[in-house]
């Protein structure tokens, strides 16, 4: 794994940087829009705050999905800068799978902006966008094995339950600080309740989508795809820890406002982040310079065009 990763080029980390900041601002804007319609207890104040949210983190996510499109183009033409600006290798990244997932997202990105409409069809576009923006992630790379319909019913699914979770970390926080105790508890108490659902749906769209990419095996571990997959379930593993010590411990602290339970609550939620943001990173290289063991066909051969440079670099987006 990490000979992989230190053959890496620049523009191979060029794309793990980018993808990652596109993962991130998407599960932003996603969760944000989630969570201001699944969670009731939010006040008018922290929805105010989740709609600012999901619009700054959908114009983030288009614009870093957007940049992928010249960084693969770059690729495409042996690592060099000329290639992303070549009009005939960017159409032709833009009719590859990249360039459909990436028109997929923008489309559910821009309609995500609708939160901010304060009618009854904007949460309603909002929530249209959502599923266009997390289905996106099911058309590229390692979704397109078969069976595919439930790859990426199975990876649409993994995204939505992983973007409710981000998404409340800034409301619980916030709540946390701001308000009374009892009302953060009560918060967290609800999240709480719903992430249980997310937990168990996160696991098994992962665990059964890893098995159909032929990786859930103890072999797998001896490969780069493998390797960096556990290092992905370490960091989740640490996540679901906190969020235990979270919903079993901090929560009913708030709930009988324990002094300080607000800053540790804060602190617990502050290390989540920063486990969800190694995940993220994790999966950008995971799907940047490996492929599961059965192998997927990757990002040059789905562009059909003769490349130079790395041949194991994938860019794909499954997770």
């Amino acid at each position: 794994m990490l000979a992989t990763l230190a053959s890496a080029d620049a523009v191979t980390w060029l794309s793990i940087t980018v993808k990652t900041l596109a993962y991130a601002a998407t599960l932003s804007a996603v969760g944000s829009v989630l969570v201001l319609v699944i969670l009731r207890g939010v006040d008018e104040r922290g929805r105010a705050s989740l709609r600012l949210t999901a619009a700054l983190s959908a114009l983030a996510a288009g614009l870093f999905t957007a940049l992928r499109l010249p960084v693969q183009a770059s690729f495409l033409m042996g690592g060099t800068w000329d290639g992303a600006t070549d009009p005939m290798i960017l159409g032709m990244v833009a009719q590859s799978p990249l360039g459909t997932s990436a028109m997929l997202r923008l489309t559910g990105l821009a309609l995500i902006l609708c939160v901010l409409w304060r009618v009854s069809a904007g949460p309603i576009l909002a929530l249209f966008g959502v599923l266009l923006a997390s289905a996106s992630f099911a058309l590229r790379g390692h979704a397109l094995n078969e069976p595919q319909m439930i790859l990426g019913a199975l990876i649409t699914l993994h995204i939505l339950c992983l973007a409710f979770w981000v998404g409340a970390f800034a409301p619980l926080a916030r709540s946390a600080r701001f308000d009374a105790p009892a009302r953060a508890g009560a918060l967290a108490y609800e999240f709480g309740a719903r992430a249980l659902w997310a937990v168990g749906l996160v696991v098994l769209a992962g665990g059964g989508a890893l098995t159909l990419l032929g990786a859930g095996t103890s072999a797998a571990l001896f490969t780069p795809y493998g390797q960096m997959f556990a290092v992905k379930l370490a960091l989740f593993a640490g996540v679901l820890s906190l969020a235990a010590v979270n919903k079993l411990t901090l929560t009913p602290a708030l709930l009988a406002s324990a002094p300080g339970a607000g800053t540790r609550l804060r602190r617990s939620i502050a290390m989540e982040a920063g486990l969800v943001v190694g995940i993220l990173v994790t999966t950008a290289a995971l799907t940047t310079v490996s492929s599961p063991p059965e192998g997927t066909e990757n990002e040059q051969a789905s562009t059909n065009s003769p490349t130079r440079g790395q041949p194991h670099q994938t860019f794909g987006d499954a997770v």
